[in-house]
């Protein structure tokens, strides 16, 4: 996995939470397997990356079953242009609200939040000149098609760059250039 924010220092700070809430979150890590000082930074910056940005841009969480019965719904020419013409603008646009300038790490790191968000298995690793990014999901080959579309459409307009992509069934890998 990529070392993105191992640049960042950290700092002590002391929060007052309830009770519950601890004894909750600390369920949650053992069930992760992490510690929980390691799951509470992990939902804090899901949150700063994504989650205070939902509703401001019109963001609306979908059940799995609807979603995946709609892109069903759609031939490929209609998910593509879905994907290149409504939700590339409208992602583009939510991406330029939440920050003005991006490296292909930022890029990294907010794909990472929408594919936690969205309940999508995921592992990213690093070679010598690229960043090796999978997706698994269990939504069929039009998801694929739509996310692979989207996020291909979104690196050329955020970054400028090509992205190379390898899908079959319910894997979709997205191969990032190193800046």
């Amino acid at each position: 996995m990529p070392e993105i924010n191992s640049d960042k220092k950290s700092q002590v700070s002391t929060l007052r939470l309830p009770i519950e809430l601890i004894a909750e979150l600390k369920k949650e890590a053992d069930y992760e397997k992490v510690n929980f000082n390691s799951l509470v930074t992990k939902i804090l910056s899901t949150h700063v990356l994504w989650g205070r940005y939902e509703r401001k841009v019109g963001l609306l969480p979908m059940t799995k079953p609807f979603v995946n019965a709609a892109i069903h719904r759609l031939d490929d020419k209609e998910i593509i242009i879905l994907a290149k013409v409504i939700e590339r603008e409208t992602f583009s646009n939510i991406l330029r609200f939440m920050k003005r300038e991006y490296s292909i790490n930022d890029f990294i790191e907010i794909v990472r939040a929408w594919i936690n968000v969205a309940w999508m298995q995921h592992n990213v690793e690093q070679n010598q000149d690229s960043y090796i990014f999978t997706i698994q999901h269990d939504l069929g080959e039009k998801w694929s098609l739509y996310v692979e579309t989207l996020i291909t459409e979104l690196f050329y307009d955020i970054i400028g760059k090509a992205l190379k992509v390898e899908s079959k069934r319910g894997n979709i890998t997205l191969i990032f250039p190193i800046e």
